[in-house]
């Protein structure tokens, strides 16, 4: 053994360490890669499989994204070409301010409600309109709300206008506040529009009912049309009652729209 050992020892030790760097090798280069090979077969099976279900239950092809693609462009022009038509110009008066804190905004807003209720109120005198006690308006307001209640009084504003410029007889009643709560639930739920609603009634001549109708959907003061209920008390008499309710309507034409 000692001879053979002392013939081979340099063919032992090189042999040796042959299998050695073999096993090595094996471990640490090796059998990481085949075990990295083996996942990125395994995960490739797996998202087959997983694309293969989804397909199954509707995933879109090719065509129909490049159709969906088309689709939304259209609709993008369509929002754009609505906002224009749809649009309500406010006053200064009823932009909400940068900036403001709460408590000058809600001074702001008491002292915006108090000239605005006067001024109402002295054009339908004017205008010989018989004016209702209360215009619905909130009796404070908040940051949160704070654009949507400003434009409120904006639609308030212009209802009055129109009723005097229509020569009707009476307000009978004006909420500022009407379907607040809907509205806001309404407009969260959509991308695109938000709607603040205002409902008046009012009393006059037939003429004069519709002359409001048609003036609350003039082209940069629009106000939609969501509700009208027209009566006759007394069919001897040219004396109408309108309930009326019109949006101020806020449209997005960009929002959702930019998803690809």
């Amino acid at each position: 053994m000692e001879y053979f050992w002392k013939e081979n020892k340099k063919f032992v030790l090189a042999v040796g360490g042959g299998i050695v760097f073999l096993m090595l090798y094996y471990s640490f280069v090796l059998g990481p890669i085949r075990k990295g090979a083996a996942d990125a077969a395994r995960d490739r099976l797996n998202a087959k499989r997983d694309i293969e279900r989804r397909m199954q239950q509707g995933v879109p092809t090719e065509d129909s994204l490049v159709s969906a693609r088309r689709d939304r462009e259209q609709k993008r022009r369509q929002l754009g070409e609505m906002a224009p038509q749809v649009s309500f110009k406010l006053n200064e008066r009823f932009v909400l301010r940068k900036g403001d804190k709460a408590k000058d905004l809600s001074e702001y807003y008491q002292n915006l409600k108090l000239d605005l209720v006067k001024e109402l109120q002295k054009k339908s005198v004017e205008g010989k309109l018989a004016f209702p006690q209360t215009v619905g308006l909130p009796d404070d307001i908040a940051e949160d709300n704070a654009a949507e209640v400003l434009a409120r009084c904006a639609v308030v504003e212009r209802l009055v206008a129109l009723a005097v410029e229509s020569d009707l007889d009476k307000i009978e009643t004006l909420d500022g506040q009407y379907m607040m709560e809907r509205d806001d639930r309404s407009s969260k739920k959509s991308q695109f529009l938000t709607k603040y609603s205002v409902f008046i009634k009012v009393a006059g001549k037939q003429e004069s009912v519709f002359k409001l109708v048609h003036g609350a959907q003039k082209k940069d003061s629009y106000l939609a049309v969501t509700q009208f209920d027209l009566t006759r008390p007394d069919s001897t008499k040219d004396l109408f009652e309108a309930s009326i309710a019109v949006a101020f309507l806020k449209v997005d034409d960009k929002a959702g729209l930019d998803a690809r």
